[in-house]
């Protein structure tokens, strides 16, 4: 019961924080010792192309809140809008930031001399005395941070946008025939079938992952 109340916690979890908030991937890679130099190069070569994705998205997320500032009616909407639009250009921002520092770690760790030590002391990982490799328990947040700080940046846009939506269709009585109202359910409607659709494939994902035993045969 334990276990299956974890595995619940780290679905919902994975809808904001990426699949590496477990530690499982980094523990099995560090305690490789056959291939451990191998996996440390494919890893710092994913990574590399995981936060340039990430940073520009957030740059692109970034852009897409800033146009929402530049409405005719932006001095009329509600200031709780107003707050969460800031808040989801900051975080855009943060991702963007934090994946450039990232990526730049990572490039620096992959052009140094010895790799694996390098790795290793970046990543905060430590050795028990049973001879095993543990990553730091804050590495896989800290390596989830851009992917995180984007995926806030945009539900603090749409919260922002609906909360907009509305309040105007409340503000017009929610009168069917008014054109607020109306806007606001079909937004509503089609923001809904995305949310589900995003939840689907999140859980569906992080379901897979967890019940991989073995490798499946070709």
């Amino acid at each position: 019961m334990f276990e299956s109340s974890r595995q619940g916690s780290s679905k919902l979890l994975s809808l904001l924080v990426p699949r590496d908030w477990s530690r499982s991937t980094l523990k099995d890679i560090l305690n490789n010792k056959d291939r451990r130099s191998e996996l440390i190069g494919t890893y710092i070569e994913c990574e590399i192309t995981k936060m340039n994705t990430t940073g520009v998205t957030a740059a692109l997320i970034a852009g897409v809140i800033s146009s929402g500032f530049d409405w005719y009616n932006i001095d009329d909407t509600a200031w709780v809008t107003r707050a969460m639009w800031f808040s989801g250009l900051i975080l855009a921002v943060a991702s963007v930031a934090s994946s450039a520092i990232q990526t730049a770690a990572f490039l620096r760790i992959k052009c140094s001399r010895d790799v694996t030590t390098s790795f290793i002391k970046a990543l905060g990982n430590y050795e028990t005395k049973d001879g095993h490799w543990h990553p730091h328990a804050l590495t896989p947040y800290v390596l989830g941070g851009p992917t995180l700080h984007l995926k806030l940046a945009v539900l603090a846009f749409l919260v922002g946008l609906f909360y907009e939506l509305w309040r105007a269709a409340v503000a017009a009585q929610l009168a069917w025939k008014s054109d607020e109202l109306r806007i606001a359910f079909i937004a509503t409607l089609i923001g809904g079938f995305v949310v589900v659709n995003y939840i689907f494939a999140s859980f569906t994902l992080v379901h897979n992952s967890m019940h991989i035993k073995k490798e499946p045969k070709v």
